[in-house]
């Protein structure tokens, strides 16, 4: 199935007028910054953002975590290719195109099975919908205080319980036998580029163990979000509220337990995909360079609050759960190790485009940047 953006675009928006009497406007928008986000102006309007490259992503990563496919060097292709038309490298921008085709070619992207496809366009679809729901529950709780109070209520209540199950959880492992274990020290060599060379995949070792045992689960943090983290617990709510939103709609169309956790786990993807972006963004727009480093504790708060919704609300579908979320897992390391290789590659291309950042707008060549447009849509066209 082809997917069309603007239908689910087109239920936000009057799902929004109709239920909340809230007028939200839609501006496309452009760049790397691919998901979905809100602004609230006064009285009873919004403006919802939405960037349609958003799709080609999506699917890229879809095609890596769900499919196998190591579309790493593809992500990086196409996330620089927009970075260089952002910041007018039109030379830069073509040259990632092209490297972006070469990637398509060598996994057969053109060529991908019927059935693959028909669902490729299906699981897009849901993730459309999911990202500009959660969205649109941000407008929603900014313009009703009273549901606001209610849904992060629910949202507190949540993570208190993840707390004391984290508390549980550390009085059986301590932090020195979770890091020594086998299955830790798999996945942390699954992340590391064979590639490199010796020195360098030490350097990762260490510094992907520092990051581990600075990121531990620990209680105390959710105190700390609980006190101090306004913005995660709202993007908790939202994604909650999405969740809920979604599943009725789900379960009226006749969709099974087993066809629930699949689409959960496809809605776990996003998750994975808008982190991922915000690395790959921190690479070569000032602003995101000069944030506070990574935060991992606050990727696996909201990855964690999300799968316990299956648990809360779904427990005949969670009981279906086994390895499902490690299997994902597998397509993003594959995504990280090739992406750690095409940054390393791409280093000068990185300076070039960091420099395009500082320096801001220039004199933009539309027809060249409409050209470029159409040439990456068109190599974009066979994976959604």
């Amino acid at each position: 199935m082809k997917v069309d953006y603007k239908t689910p675009l087109q239920v936000t928006v009057r799902s929004l007028r109709h239920y909340h009497g809230i007028e939200a406007q839609v501006e496309e928008t452009r760049g790397t910054d691919f998901f979905p986000e809100s602004e609230f102006s006064s009285g009873a309007g919004a403006v919802l953002r939405f960037n349609p490259k958003v799709q080609a992503i999506l699917a890229l990563y879809n095609l890596a975590m769900d499919c196998k496919y190591d579309t790493g060097e593809a992500v990086v292709r196409y996330v620089l290719f927009h970075a260089a038309l952002e910041t007018d490298h039109y030379d830069l921008a073509l040259a990632h195109l092209d490297g972006f085709r070469e990637e398509a070619a060598r996994l057969g992207l053109a060529g991908l099975p019927d059935d693959v496809r028909e669902e490729a366009g299906a699981r897009l679809l849901l993730q459309l919908y999911f990202t500009l729901f959660h969205e649109s529950f941000h407008i929603i709780l900014h313009h009703h205080p009273d549901e606001r109070r209610a849904a992060l209520t629910t949202t507190r209540e949540l993570l208190l319980d993840i707390r004391t199950e984290w508390e549980d959880g550390l009085s059986l492992v301590s932090e020195e036998e979770l890091l020594n274990h086998p299955k830790t020290q798999q996945r942390v060599e699954a992340m590391i580029p064979t590639e490199l060379p010796e020195s360098e995949r030490q350097a990762m070792r260490e510094l992907l163990y520092g990051q581990m045992s600075a990121n531990r689960l620990s209680p105390e943090y959710i105190d700390q979000v609980l006190r101090a983290d306004p913005t995660l617990v709202e993007e908790i709510t939202c994604d909650r509220q999405a969740w809920l939103n979604l599943l009725p709609i789900l379960q009226g169309d006749g969709a099974t337990d087993w066809d629930i956790l699949q689409v959960h786990l496809w809605l776990f993807i996003v998750f994975n995909a808008m982190d991922f972006n915000k690395v790959l963004q921190a690479q070569f727009i000032p602003s995101f360079h000069e944030r506070d480093h990574y935060d991992g504790m606050r990727v696996v708060l909201r990855h964690k609050a999300f799968k316990v919704l299956l648990r809360q609300y779904s427990p005949d579908v969670y009981r279906l759960l086994k390895s499902d979320y490690l299997d994902l897992q597998t397509g993003l390391e594959a995504i990280y190790r090739s992406s750690i290789m095409a940054l390393h590659r791409y280093a000068d291309d990185l300076a070039r485009l960091y420099d395009g950042y500082q320096r801001g707008a220039t004199r933009p060549d539309f027809a060249q940047y409409k050209r470029l447009n159409e040439e990456m849509a068109e190599a974009t066209r066979a994976i959604y």
